[in-house]
């Protein structure tokens, strides 16, 4: 029997239940980003509360809801992923994360009150950690819960210390929204959400195509720069905009800035400057 959600005046994750004739995950609904509180710590159950609201102005079984948390550090990303589960998966309740801190708070939330999570999309690259970590916390307190890596990292290192870390699924940002759903739907019938890129990886790692990668600890895997973000690097020490970068490696300029981002909080710097001296230093120019 699944738990009843005690009322409360602040914003929550649903209990979910366990039936298995329910499947899938959206209900279409509001697509009015959450309300964020700016002191989190001080009450984690606010999640819970406000996804139990958001229910109810929808004429969502409460009870039935299908809890998903989002951890995206990107705004715009975060809600067109939000929005593309609520408008095409049934009784979907997304949980919207935009750092490690507010991804743990919505896990201590949903721990403490019994609250289940049915699914995890994780971005790996956070402002203030690796999503490595919170699919690691996941992997250990919610074994029913599916994880799964959404990102623009595709190297090895990456990818292989996801799934080590208890990932089950890698989808690369950059898809359209038919793309996403496609890929998440799979869950439906019991195969794991992969974009095609990652399938042929691992398919080459295990052919003995690839060479060995070594398994890192969280802490570990955000030290090394990526290849994509060495390229990046090296066009930085050339005095290119980020703009010029995007244009000149054929990506969209929001994922050109999320590496630049990535690239100076691994090296410890804060402006261009300091970029070109490091790619010298590295002798990448």
């Amino acid at each position: 029997m699944p738990r009843a959600i005690r009322k409360t005046p602040h914003p929550t994750v649903r209990d979910a239940g366990s039936d298995p004739a329910t499947s899938g995950f959206g209900q279409p609904g509001s697509t009015a980003a959450p309300r964020r509180n700016g002191a989190m710590a001080a009450s984690c159950c606010g999640w819970f509360c406000r996804s139990r609201r958001r229910a109810q102005e929808n004429n969502m079984d409460v009870v039935s809801a299908r809890n998903v948390i989002v951890v995206e550090d990107n705004r715009e990303t975060r809600q067109w992923i939000c929005e593309t589960l609520r408008h095409h998966f049934d009784r979907a309740n997304p949980l919207p994360a935009a750092n490690c801190e507010e991804a743990e708070a919505i896990l201590a939330d949903a721990e403490a009150h019994g609250h289940k999570i049915d699914l995890a999309l994780v971005d790996i690259n956070l402002p203030d950690g690796s999503g490595i970590a919170i699919i690691q916390r996941i992997a250990r307190s919610f074994p029913e819960t599916l994880p799964v890596v959404v990102t623009i990292f595709e190297d090895d290192a990456t990818l292989f210390n996801a799934l080590a870390a208890g990932a089950r699924g890698y989808v690369l940002k950059g898809v359209k929204t038919e793309s996403l759903v496609e890929q998440i739907r799979r869950i439906e019938h019991g195969e794991p959400p992969i974009s095609p890129q990652i399938a042929h990886r691992i398919l080459a790692y295990f052919r003995g195509k690839l060479p060995h990668v070594p398994v890192q600890d969280a802490a570990d895997s955000t030290d090394r720069l990526t290849q994509r973000e060495m390229e990046i690097l090296r066009l930085l020490g050339k005095g290119l905009t980020a703009m010029d970068i995007s244009v000149a490696l054929g990506i969209s300029r929001n994922t050109c800035t999320t590496h630049i981002k990535a690239i100076y909080r691994k090296l410890g710097i804060s402006t261009r400057a300091e970029a070109a001296l490091e790619a010298n230093r590295r002798g990448l120019v």
